[in-house]
């Protein structure tokens, strides 16, 4: 039977607008964007709080890069045994070391392996959005700066400003119960030290320690002069629940932090005439942390 004209048209206009029914191969689906909180809580288990006569230093621990490290600094908060320890060792521009002095106390604590660096993890990382000069590539993981090597299949904590570790020997493997903050970025120590947390507040105390001077002993400071003193060290979720400070930090990956970032990395205002560079150093500037349990 013969076939006209119109109906090979009819049969086309058909299979026409049966193909445009279907996806397209080649269409991109429109993923969902993620849109994260600007803050998250800050477990009180996770919160040092050192105490000094010039006011209190209030810690974020990071167990998720250092677990056995800060189960061991809760361990000693819980003892009790860093109350009256001191600062004994605070170079300017440094770091200010505290902790035991007392060769036989240390005993009582054995040696950890170090946890200077994790392997390459799937979880969160926000790019800084430059080039480092210490690390392949730098940026954030819930607020702390952190190295990545997707060669080496690592990541690490910094050493920036307000960074906590436990001091040691020559053996890396030698950290017990002394600590360290760091007082300048010391980018050069990354990975050979176990880096277990950062200050988020009282930065200046730290930084109006007594100092000693680094061509005596290396900084400790000298008899009959001490360091100022640690009067209590103490894991906030050992307190009753009344007196536990709460604490909220930006969220790395979120909107308000990416804007954070450019407000620091781009310099518009009228006071610069000449414009400075669009970049960041990792450690010129802190994950933004504010208190909220009262005045």
């Amino acid at each position: 039977m013969a076939i006209s004209i119109r109906q090979i048209l009819a049969a086309l206009i058909v299979a026409l607008a049966a193909c445009a029914s279907l996806p397209q191969s080649g269409a991109q689906e429109t993923e969902a964007v993620e849109v994260l909180p600007e803050w998250r809580a800050i477990p009180a288990e996770n919160l040092l709080l050192i105490e000094t006569e010039h006011g209190m230093i209030t810690v974020e621990l990071n167990p998720a890069f250092a677990p056995n490290h800060v189960e061991r600094i809760r361990k000693l908060a819980f003892a009790g045994i860093m109350h009256g320890n001191r600062f004994y060792r605070v170079i300017d521009g440094f770091v200010a070391q505290g902790g035991f002095q007392d060769e036989t106390a240390i005993l009582d604590w054995p040696n950890l392996e170090n946890e200077n660096d994790r392997g390459y993890s799937s979880g969160r990382f926000t790019p800084l959005g430059n080039k480092d000069l210490f690390a392949p590539e730098v940026g954030h993981i819930a607020g702390f700066p952190v190295g990545r090597s997707e060669l080496m299949g690592r990541e690490w904590l910094l050493h920036c400003p307000g960074a906590i570790a436990m001091a040691r020997d020559t053996d890396p493997d030698s950290g017990s119960t002394e600590f360290y903050i760091v007082l300048d970025a010391q980018r050069y120590l990354d990975r050979n030290l176990t880096v277990f947390g950062r200050v988020i507040d009282g930065m200046e105390h730290v930084q109006a320690l007594k100092r000693g001077r680094r061509e005596i002993e290396n900084g400790v400071i000298q008899a009959p002069e001490v360091g100022d003193e640690i009067l209590s060290f103490r894991i906030a979720a050992d307190l009753a629940d009344d007196a536990q400070p709460k604490w909220e930090a930006m969220v790395t990956g979120s909107q308000a932090f990416e804007e954070f970032k450019r407000s620091k990395r781009v310099r518009s205002e009228e006071f610069f005439y000449r414009k400075p560079p669009e970049v960041l150093d990792i450690c010129s500037f802190s994950t933004p942390v504010r208190r909220v349990d009262g005045p």
